[in-house]
């Protein structure tokens, strides 16, 4: 199974809950995938606390995570969802994870918008 991470589920918090459920899947063989999106997310939110993202980058290093850059397809199918403008991230990350054929793993109801229950997992 292909797993996409989101924003929601990558603070330094979050992930030390998160750490056992992605051993377990990755035991099994399943991917995990991050939007450069989220990747970019991340990365901003550090810079803006002025912290440094050393875990993150261990965690993306150890789990073996692929950022995964968006492609013009991701851009059609995101505007083929109508997102409203506060949607236009969540759009374009859904539409990548369906291109992969990957669930996405959120701590938000916001991808509902754009996809099935099915493609998602909130925790």
């Amino acid at each position: 199974m292909r797993i996409f991470l989101d924003t929601s589920l990558l603070s330094d918090r979050s992930l030390l809950n998160l750490r056992d459920e992605i051993v377990r899947h990755l035991a099994r063989d399943d991917t995990f995938h991050e939007s450069v999106i989220t990747h970019f997310q991340i990365i901003w939110g550090y810079a803006i606390a002025g912290r440094s993202p050393v875990r993150y980058e261990n965690f993306l290093r150890k789990t073996g995570i692929e950022i995964v850059p968006l492609t013009k397809s991701d851009a059609d199918d995101a505007a083929n969802f109508k997102p409203i403008r506060a949607d236009l991230l969540d759009a374009l990350i859904a539409a990548s994870a369906r291109r992969h054929k990957a669930i996405i793993w959120t701590a938000d109801k916001d991808f509902l918008k754009f996809l099935p229950k099915s493609g998602m997992r909130i925790f």
